[in-house]
């Protein structure tokens, strides 16, 4: 298995530079020769090419990791929600391995057709035994969710709660897949913000993404009443293990949704950590969930928190370059644990920051980051043409909220709805007398 493994590596480097050519031919040659399974994929397929290849350069990383199986298992419980059977793996396993030989030119060999056969084969029965042991256990494919309460905050961001037709297992930090009955087969993974087991409610933050057929649904298009699909429950990024004395949480857009759940479990503890809260946002206006914060800051004198936004006329990313300033000025980072959650690119370059000063590896807990595939060798401007770079793979494993993020809001975060939008000036004042542990730095 391990001289397939190396084979299977070279031959995806190979055709990598060409990827979107092998997933076009990929979803030709499945749909060609088993139609059937032309509908349980979206109307519009756009990214669903991206994230075919992303699935497939990460599973191709990991082999020969010790994790990879029980990923490949999720990776079936998941599938579940696609309504897909065990000889459709046979039909998608044939129309891979076609798509790499056609575009693999002179490099094909039998050796490496024997190779891909047998690592796929292997791959494909631990996705089938998840699912199987997913439905013996008595999980369903998918939860239906009724929306109970919707908010739009801004016209740029939704906090959707939903109740689910049975119990839905999950854990503080986790995320799930949702889909809305307007475009059947488009799913899209968001953090859970809400405990739905403590109260049975579920609650996403959803970023408005220019042109994103999902976020726009369940920003203008979701009303109480409405039935949403969920998968199950996923994600390893979850809150510091019991015992942890110093956390500190930083989130930045969306990414305030784990963090709250986070946050929530970490304060039910007894005795409950010192905890630091940081949100970063593009301004003030863009709190979007901030009247939480304050609420619980009243209610916990052992938290403090940050707010950290964009001034008037400033650059994009002022912000957070101010947070990194405060988190230069802190001490004793070898005793803390932090938490971190936003955009990719915020993630990477504050945790570089936070390990320079002195952070263990193991103390911080995140997403993994969507993995980049480069372009290799030479291309020509009319294969540049015909088929463009590709944008950022998605790491299965990851919540892949980069594409669902605005461009320009590369580093938002929640904010205070509660209070009226007008008189931002004057929340700020209030924040300051009334709590002074709050930092409101614009």
């Amino acid at each position: 298995m391990n001289d397939d493994i190396g084979v299977v590596k070279e031959s995806l480097e190979r055709v990598r530079r060409r990827s979107g050519h092998v997933v076009r031919y990929f979803y030709a040659h499945l749909f060609t020769h088993h139609p059937r399974l032309r509908p349980l994929f979206p109307a519009d397929m756009g990214d669903q090419y991206e994230r075919l290849f992303s699935a497939l350069v990460h599973v191709v990383n990991q082999l020969g990791h010790p994790g990879l199986p029980a990923h490949l298992e999720r990776l079936g419980r998941d599938h579940r929600k696609f309504q897909i059977a065990d000889a459709d793996y046979t039909a998608v396993g044939e129309s891979l391995i076609a798509a790499i030989r056609f575009h693999s030119a002179h490099s094909w060999s039998i050796r490496t057709e024997t190779a891909w056969r047998r690592v796929y084969a292997v791959a494909a029965e631990t996705m089938t035994r998840g699912a199987h042991r997913s439905a013996a256990e008595n999980e369903p494919a998918w939860w239906d969710a009724t929306v109970v309460s919707h908010r739009l905050h801004g016209g740029h961001t939704a906090v959707i709660r939903a109740i689910t037709s049975a119990p839905f297992p999950c854990l503080p930090g986790q995320y799930a897949s949702v889909e809305h009955p307007e475009l059947p087969g488009v799913w899209r993974p968001y953090s859970l913000a809400g405990r739905p087991d403590r109260d049975g409610v579920l609650e996403f933050h959803v970023g408005r993404v220019a042109d994103g057929l999902l976020s726009t649904a369940l920003c203008d298009r979701t009303r109480p009443g409405r039935i949403l699909r969920v998968g199950a429950a996923s994600g390893s990024a979850l809150a510091p293990p019991p015992g942890t004395d110093a956390v500190t949480l930083i989130a930045a857009g969306t990414g305030w949704a784990p963090v709250k759940a986070v946050l929530d479990e970490l304060l039910t503890r007894s005795p409950a950590p010192r905890v630091s809260v940081d949100v970063v946002a593009r301004g003030e206006s863009h709190y979007y969930d901030g009247g939480y914060l304050l609420d619980l800051i009243e209610a916990h004198p052992s938290v403090t928190a940050g707010w950290w936004y964009q001034r008037r006329g400033e650059g994009q990313g002022r912000a957070a370059e101010r947070l990194r300033l405060h988190l230069a000025t802190r001490q004793n980072w070898s005793a803390e644990t932090v938490y971190l959650c936003g955009p990719a690119m915020f993630v990477q370059e504050t945790a570089e920051l936070l390990h320079e000063l002195g952070l263990p590896a193991g103390s911080l807990v995140r997403d993994p980051l969507p993995a980049t595939v480069k372009q290799r060798g030479y291309v020509s401007h009319a294969e540049q043409f015909i088929d463009p770079p590709p944008v950022n793979w998605i790491d299965p494993d990851a919540r892949t909220r980069a594409l669902e993020f605005p461009q320009e809001a590369a580093d938002p975060a929640p904010a205070r709805q509660a209070r009226p939008e007008a008189a931002a000036a004057q929340i700020t004042a209030a924040r300051h007398r009334a709590h002074p542990g709050i930092r409101a730095v614009g």
